[in-house]
Order: C-alpha cells, then sequence, then structure tokens
C-alpha cells in the first residue's frame, strides 16, 4: 500500500521584525482557563469542516473527538509550548470563534532565539469568512514574538485557500514552492 501524500505551501515569518498589531475585535483566553475545557470539542467541530487535508484524513480514520485528542496529544512530539500560549479567540458575545495554537520547535535554538510554529489555527463553521483567521495568526505569531524567535516556519494545504490568504495578509512570505507531505 503507498502512502498517501499531499501538497503543502510553507509560509515564514523571520526576525526582527515590530512586533504584531493583533486586531482587537476579539478577546484571548488561554484554553485553560475556560470553564470545562472545550479544546477537544472546538478542535474536533474545526477539523470535521476543515480544508486541509491532514484534518480530512484524521477524521475520516477516527471519531472527531478521538481525531481531535490524538492531534493535540501529537503537540508533545519534538514541540514545547507554555499552557498559556494556546488560545481561543472569543466575540463580543462571549462565543468561541476558533483557536490558536503557537509551539516552538525543540533543540531549533538559533543565537539564543527559539524557532516557533502555529502547530493548528482554526475557526469554527459560523464564523468563517469573517477575517478571524487573520485575527488567530496574528496573535500566534505576536505570541511566538514575546518568546523571542528568529523565525515562524508554518504551512498550510494548498486546497485551504483561506488559509493561504491568512498567511499573506498577516505578512508571512511563501519560503518555496508546494511540496509533498505524507499523511
Amino acid at each position: 500500500m503507498s502512502q498517501q501524500t499531499y501538497l503543502k505551501v510553507p509560509f515564514v515569518w523571520e526576525e526582527p521584525k515590530p512586533l504584531i498589531e493583533v486586531p482587537q475585535r476579539l478577546t484571548f483566553k488561554s484554553v485553560n482557563t475556560m470553564p470545562d475545557n472545550p479544546l477537544i470539542k472546538v478542535v474536533a467541530c474545526v477539523m470535521t469542516s476543515s480544508m486541509d487535508a491532514s484534518h480530512q484524513k484524521q477524521v475520516s480514520e477516527h471519531e472527531p473527538y478521538e481525531a481531535a485528542e490524538k492531534l493535540l496529544n501529537s503537540a508533545n512530539d519534538g514541540f514545547s509550548y507554555q499552557d498559556d500560549w494556546w488560545q481561543f479567540g472569543i466575540n463580543e458575545n462571549g462565543d468561541i470563534v476558533g483557536f490558536v495554537l503557537p509551539v516552538i520547535f525543540e533543540e531549533c535554538t538559533k543565537e539564543g532565539l527559539e524557532e516557533g510554529t502555529i502547530y493548528d489555527i482554526g475557526v469554527l463553521p459560523e464564523y468563517r469568512g469573517l477575517g478571524f483567521a487573520n485575527d488567530l495568526l496574528s496573535q500566534g505569531t505576536r505570541i511566538l514574538q514575546n518568546v523571542r524567535v528568529w523565525r515562524i516556519f508554518c504551512d498550510t494545504s494548498v486546497s485551504n485557500v483561506r488559509m493561504i490568504s491568512a498567511f499573506k495578509r498577516v505578512g508571512y512570505r511563501q519560503y518555496s514552492e508546494p511540496y509533498e507531505r505524507p499523511i
């Protein structure tokens, strides 16, 4: 059986840059400070309607909550983060709009600075198309700037046109041509 692959578009944010301005439309709260921590539920909801090929594959192979748990648990493989970095974006009505999960790569320190990535990001289906991915990506980028990164390296599926646009709007640049990645 051959291994499935999909095309990813790589993006990079390279420092030094001024601290990114995070739009004020959302309030950001650590996922751990929310009552009954709904992270798995929110991630499962995002994954079931995601344009990302790896999310689609995970949800096709596992029940959505199990797929979300597996995704979140794998954040301990080669990455580190502080609990308060993982945040929900909350709108003016107090509703969760989406999440951002910034992390740093282990053993990628360069001249005392870390290399980071947005491990995952998602907007709930009912809030898509309103630009909230920009807000969440800006917040995740700012968190990583605050912990002193030298570079933020991210990618997204070539089919995820909205996320590609968000990376560009927030100030990331496409790093190279799309590449194949196993799923």
